[in-house]
């Protein structure tokens, strides 16, 4: 699951803007742009890390040239801002497309089961180290830094699978359609990642409308050429999208090679993925294949609908803070909305993910659907408590996830769903002791 419309830096400090006009927005000179970055917690040091300024004052300058006066980020008198919910749900219909291209493909070359399962997998843990590395440049406005980091670091994990897919072209024992899943599958997830970040969702949106008609249109017909034509397709989705992203990179002067802090801000996002990744393998193998199926169809739907809803929130908890001045009224109102915002979140996708079961499976057994909510829930979860700058707390509750699965598996349907209960409960709790200072999202 990913949060990349709310998602705060990675490595976890809590860094003031997404962007160069929040911060800098209704500042009266750059001082005063100065005093609000040391309020949030920033350092000489920590700025140097990040950004390469050679001080607070220095990157407060280069935010203070950039701002645009004239337009706010949200204004106070309304907190429904079309174009960030419109981008939102953009960016789930594209999380969705990929998922059924994935699936469409591997379903026509009669890919392995586990093939599909081990490539899914690399691709998430993958594509959301890639993004985490974008968004902690991105946190401190240096956003074409963080897609060049992003580049170099998807390159070298695309050298390493090119590695093994020659390995498994020379030795007869290794299947080289698992490597060339994998590495495609990664290489997509990882460009994706980096275009969605750079707000390219109708791009992406348009290119996987158009591939998954096609695929549709000649799997409907059924002809001899729908191998062709569907392998034909994925290539070029490949192809076009990493056109995008080489017109991107080509006016990015920026060095593409990463560095240790780039590596920690890696690291959430991938134990994130990671945890969740195993939950969800653990669940598959008590279930059957086609319940299987469904419960991974699901998960993207259900991830899908969360990012919109996670936008809700922050717009609505921005327009809060910025129509309630003292700190004690702002945190009571962050409360409330969290409360009833991040309920819903947690509700309408364990529903979502629901839905989809009892209708994909039919007569499903109450133990799948069982699964599929819990499973949804957490996730959404440790997404949520990462979109609002907590990712060790995701990287925990992605970790509950793991041990409610393996209840699962040992002691049943009813105890896996009582812990699931609990460790939500304690999401929440946590959620709510981070939006009581305004500071962490507005």
């Amino acid at each position: 699951m990913s949060a990349d419309s709310v998602m705060m830096p990675a490595s976890g400090d809590s860094l003031p803007t997404i962007g160069n006009d929040r911060i800098a927005f209704d500042a009266v000179d750059t001082y005063e742009v100065t005093a609000r970055l040391e309020a949030s917690g920033l350092s000489d040091r920590t700025v140097r890390l990040r950004s390469g300024a050679t001080d607070v004052f220095a990157y407060a300058q280069s935010l203070d040239r950039s701002r645009d006066p004239a337009r706010a980020p949200l204004t106070p008198g309304g907190w429904l801002a079309r174009t960030d919910l419109l981008e939102a749900v953009r960016r789930g219909i594209v999380l969705i497309l990929g998922a059924v291209l994935g699936g469409l493909t591997a379903t026509v070359l009669a890919i392995d089961t586990n093939a599909i399962l081990i490539a899914g997998i690399g691709a998430w843990i993958i594509g959301q180290s890639v993004s985490g590395i974008v968004w902690a440049h991105a946190g401190t406005g240096q956003v074409h830094r963080g897609v060049a980091r992003g580049t170099g670091a998807a390159l070298i994990v695309g050298a390493v699978l090119a590695c093994y897919l020659a390995v498994s072209l020379l030795l007869p024992t290794h299947h080289a359609s698992t490597a060339v899943l994998t590495l495609a599958w990664c290489w997509y997830s990882c460009v994706v990642s980096m275009l969605v970040i750079l707000g390219r969702s109708w791009y992406l949106l348009t290119v996987l409308a158009g591939a998954v008609s096609v695929m549709t249109v000649a799997l409907v017909l059924g002809r001899d050429a729908t191998t062709p034509v569907v392998v034909a397709v994925a290539l070029l989705v490949l192809v076009a999208v990493t056109i995008n992203l080489v017109a991107v990179l080509r006016t990015i002067d920026e060095p593409h090679l990463p560095g240790r802090g780039d590596v920690r801000a890696a690291l959430a996002p991938a134990a994130q993925a990671g945890f969740l990744a195993a939950a969800l393998s653990m669940a598959l193998t008590r279930l059957p294949d086609w319940e299987g199926t469904a419960l991974i169809v699901a998960t993207v739907v259900a991830a899908a609908a969360t990012d919109p809803a996670l936008v809700l929130m922050r717009q609505r908890l921005v327009w809060s803070s910025h129509r309630t001045p003292l700190l004690t009224h702002a945190a009571r109102h962050a409360w409330v909305s969290t409360l009833v915002m991040s309920t819903v979140i947690v509700v309408v996708s364990a529903a979502v993910s629901t839905l989809v079961v009892i209708f994909l499976v039919e007569d499903a057994r109450a133990t799948t659907v069982i699964v599929a909510a819990a499973f949804s829930s957490l996730a959404t979860t440790s997404t949520t408590l990462s979109a609002f700058g907590l990712p060790r707390a995701g990287v925990l509750f992605a970790g509950a996830a793991c041990l409610s699965a393996a209840a699962w598996l040992s002691l049943g349907a009813v105890p896996a769903m009582l812990l699931a209960i609990v460790f939500v409960t304690a999401g929440s709790a946590m959620l709510l002791a981070r939006v009581s200072d305004p500071r962490a999202y507005a």
